[in-house]
């Protein structure tokens, strides 16, 4: 099993540096480690432009980004790269999610062990840990209901498994194969930000299983959490995650989710939480990509600084 890594980067040097040791250490090397710089402005460019010409177990190679595509351009950009080069695996991961030294070495002893399922296999994923507990909602499923379907993240107890089936990953300890992604496309670099994994998941499930294996670990900075004050960041993650339902689970599945954020969105108290959710819901329902004119980085509600 020949890797290839792609590592999307933005701001966060201290970060990337961290991260690139663990690739140097892993015990099975990659083919060669691929970051991807999203037009940052802390001295990463410099940083790798020093780094490629390092001696190293991998090839080093960087692609700075004229421009901060976000997660989704960053990531497109890179398994677009990816596909020119010659690994017949890519892995996926953000600048910081930190891999254990054997997740390489683990992933490609599974491969070896089980034959008769990697034939029928579109990609494998980690464990994914935050702090001190498994992060569920980084492998998840489709699950059949009465009011249509839903992603729901597999449960605690298929982490006790050899390996289990999902449905989606995160572009956190994602290992694609390289055949499979020239079938299924590059991502949907049009999101900007958030859901653009899923809906990609989605398109690789298409092409054959995806298998957890939790003997594989990542470690990765937990960045999330409701907050009742409005953001940016709510935007793209509703309109994204509204889009992914209507293209691959259906109408009426997309319209009952997005009932549910605008709900969400309404317990908050936040006026301003409620224009930014129903501003995401109307532009999914016309199928508007892109960054919003309004919603930008940085963005915060009038009065807050």
């Amino acid at each position: 099993m020949d890797i290839g890594v792609v590592l999307v980067t933005f701001n966060r040097l201290d970060e990337l540096k961290k991260t690139l040791r663990l690739y140097d250490r892993q015990t099975k090397p990659p083919r060669y480690v691929l970051v991807v710089d999203n037009h940052s402005t802390d001295g990463t460019d410099a940083f790798l432009a020093a780094w490629q010409d390092e001696p190293g177990p991998a090839r080093r190679m960087a692609l700075s980004l004229p421009e901060n595509t976000g997660g989704s351009g960053g990531f497109h950009a890179g398994i677009k790269a990816a596909l020119t080069l010659d690994a017949d695996w890519i892995w996926l991961a953000d600048d910081d999610a930190w891999p254990a030294e054997n997740a390489f070495e683990t992933l490609a002893r599974f491969a070896q062990e089980h034959p008769e399922l990697m034939a029928g296999t579109a990609a494998l994923c980690t464990k994914n840990h935050d702090e001190a507990r498994i992060a569920l909602g980084h492998r998840c499923r489709v699950r059949r209901t009465p009011l249509g379907a839903q992603l729901v993240p597999a449960p605690q107890r298929c982490y006790e498994e050899p390996y289990f089936d999902v449905d989606t990953y995160s572009f956190v300890g994602a290992l694609l194969r390289r055949s499979a992604v020239e079938k299924a496309g590059l991502p949907e670099k049009d999101f900007f930000i958030y859901a653009d994994d899923f809906e990609h998941a989605l398109r690789m499930r298409r092409q054959g299983r995806i298998l957890c294996v939790p003997a594989a670990d990542v470690f990765h900075r937990d960045n999330s959490g409701f907050s009742r004050e409005a953001s940016w960041r709510d935007y793209y993650e509703t309109r994204n995650i509204l889009i992914t339902y209507r293209r691959h689970l259906g109408t009426w599945p997309a319209f009952v989710r997005g009932a549910c954020r605008m709900l969400t969105a309404c317990r908050s108290l936040s006026a301003g939480k409620v224009r930014v959710f129903a501003a995401a819901v109307r532009d999914a329902w016309r199928g508007r990509l892109g960054l919003h004119p309004v919603y930008r980085p940085g963005w915060r509600p009038e009065g807050r600084h």
